[in-house]
């Protein structure tokens, strides 16, 4: 018996593909009758105009054959040597997938490979009415040149989830900018090469929505809340992977994602963008300033070059932060990645189809990026009390530089650690009592400083201070002159009793190491269930008793909620020790 697949025509009549294909024998309806169910796979749908239109190449034609066709099919990591410009999900699909390896083995199949006009001709036939069965899903809105433009809300709506905010510290450099999840299932996104710069390392966040659904756009709030983000899988760590300074484009490869991540709207099989014309809606997406994961619409004016690059031209205003930030057409489909506002009202971006050429350069097959080891920021504070301005420099660890500072009389300064490891008897200070002589007294002293918080009222506060004895500059705290730091190492580490207790809302955790050890908080409720985890990161052996050195806990769980009065246990873990206490909450 003949099996037949239904499809709806677009003037609502129905007709089965068998009787449209009887009467036709050519090479192009032999495969689509012989492997009809592989190649309407939503999978293989999804690749094969791209892939069609790259094995259609002249360049790639001259060296297809079922020699090499066969080749690529047994080791498919070969088969960017023919076809430079395959997509690589293709490729990754080749490796997995034996019934399409069997398809590409099929003698009839090769023919038509080497015959683009067969190609094309199966190309149609594949795009024959639309299912009525659910054999085949909608198309890419891309392709039809006559539907109308979608509603701007529900293009927002759909590609927020695929905008991501970028944060890039290169020393005391803070670069801002957005980006755009262009492959999810190898965890990539598309930005600005200028918000990645040169660094190797980029903090990422989705858009993170609270328990009511409620999209939560404040920059302060992603900044503050980075560690639970991070818990949550909202905040992560990404790579530069690749990039094009002309273009201005980089590829950062994530760690993760969130499950509610979204690969944006593309189709690289054809440049979209070449389709705009004068006046035609564009959206861009974006964070600009203190307000994250905000739209505006603009239109099309014409293709253009930027320092040699191409690029596209649009009426909208942007602001620096939307830099890297998608696109998209009418259909919600990406046209670019914007780069640049000229003025007020004229907004720059790099076209689509130079993203498909740096993604290209990206191979098919990724490692897993293990997560980058940070530590909890140090901080510290200096005050200048001497009349003069006093230049000094900082050193975090031995394989760090000495930053050189100035601080004005009348100021003070915060330094804080930029989540590297700080070891024992760092950071240190050298300074000079000569302003502006271009030379450092080289005696540094050690520093003692405190854990980042999002206010440092509690971090350690030196003090320059002139010395008319010697006619020399000191530094000083609580009266007591530099060095500072002379550490009494106990015998034994041991978990204290914290203060005040009972406590509300805040509580301090004292502890002593007797080695240096990595150190973690844990707080659980009364019936064991984690409240919230104070990572503590390596600390060096000593005492750490005092507001400023002991481990803080705010009252509030890993969501930022404030816990309910009752009893809650708190758990040391450094290196082997573990030991836990009680403490009572009373409100």
């Amino acid at each position: 018996m003949e099996r037949a697949e239904f499809y709806r025509y677009p003037n609502g009549g129905s007709h089965t593909i068998t009787n449209v294909l009887k009467q036709d024998g050519s090479l192009a309806s032999k495969v689509f009758n012989k492997h009809s169910k592989t190649l309407q796979r939503e999978d293989i749908q999804r690749v094969l105009p791209s892939v069609f239109e790259s094995l259609k190449d002249p360049k790639t034609q001259r060296f297809l054959n079922s020699s090499t066709i066969n080749l690529v099919v047994s080791n498919p990591n070969l088969l960017r040597q023919f076809v430079p410009n395959i997509d690589p999900k293709f490729v990754r699909m080749l490796k997995r997938d034996a019934k399409l390896r069997l398809m590409l083995r099929d003698p009839l199949v090769q023919a038509l490979l080497q015959k683009p006009a067969a190609i094309d001709e199966l190309a149609e036939l594949l795009r024959i009415g639309e299912p009525m069965l659910g054999v085949r899903p909608e198309r890419d809105p891309s392709a039809h040149q006559n539907l109308p433009d979608l509603p701007a809300q529900q293009i927002y709506n759909q590609a927020i989830h695929s905008v991501v905010w970028i944060r890039t510290i290169e020393g005391n450099w803070i670069g801002k900018g957005s980006g755009v999840l262009i492959d999810k299932e190898r965890k990539l996104v598309v930005t600005n090469q200028h918000v990645t710069h040169s660094a190797e390392w980029v903090d990422v966040f989705f858009p993170w929505r609270d328990r009511n659904g409620r999209l939560n756009k404040q920059q302060d709030f992603y900044e503050k809340n980075k560690q639970r983000l991070k818990e949550q899988g909202y905040a992560i760590q990404g790579r530069v992977i690749a990039k094009n300074v002309r273009n201005d484009l980089a590829v950062i490869q994530l760690i993760g994602i969130p499950t509610t991540a979204r690969e944006i709207q593309h189709n690289f099989s054809k440049n979209v963008e070449d389709s705009m014309k004068r006046g035609d809606r564009v959206h861009i997406l974006g964070n600009p300033g203190g307000q994250l994961w905000k739209w505006t619409q603009g239109t099309f004016i014409q293709k253009c070059l930027l320092d040699g690059a191409a690029c596209l031209q649009m009426e909208a205003r942007t602001e620096p932060g939307n830099s890297g930030g998608p696109v998209l057409n009418g259909r919600g489909v990406l046209v670019g990645v914007l780069t640049v506002g000229t003025d007020e009202t004229l907004s720059v971006a790099i076209p689509a189809r130079s993203v498909k050429v740096l993604l290209n350069t990206v191979p098919a097959s990724l490692v897993t990026l293990p997560p980058k080891q940070t530590y909890p920021k140090q901080v510290f504070s200096i005050r200048n009390t001497t009349g003069v301005k006093v230049p000094y420099q900082i050193r975090w660890s031995n394989a760090d530089d000495w930053q050189p500072k100035t601080l004005q009389t009348g100021s003070i300064a915060t330094h804080w650690s930029n989540g590297q490891n700080v070891p024992s008897g760092y950071p240190k200070i050298r300074f000079d009592f000569i302003a502006d002589d271009q030379q450092v007294t080289y005696r540094s002293y050690t520093l003692e400083t405190t854990l980042f918080r999002e206010n440092n009222d509690r971090a350690p506060i030196y003090r320059f201070r002139y010395n008319p004895r010697g006619d020399r500059l000191d530094l000083v705290r609580d009266a007591l002159a530099a060095p500072v730091l002379s550490r009494e190492v106990p015998k034994q580490t041991q978990l204290l009793a914290n203060y005040p207790n009972p406590f509300n809302p805040e509580t301090w955790i004292p502890y002593q190491l007797a080695a240096d050890s990595e150190v973690r908080i844990t707080i659980y409720d009364i019936t064991g269930m984690i409240v919230e985890t104070l990572p503590l990161g390596h600390q060096p052996a000593g005492i750490y008793q005092s507001r400023s050195r002991a481990a803080y806990w705010n009252g509030r769980n890993h969501a930022g909620e404030p816990v309910a009065s009752g009893v809650y246990f708190y758990t040391l873990t450094a290196g082997d020790f573990t030991a836990t206490r009680k403490m009572l909450i009373q409100k």
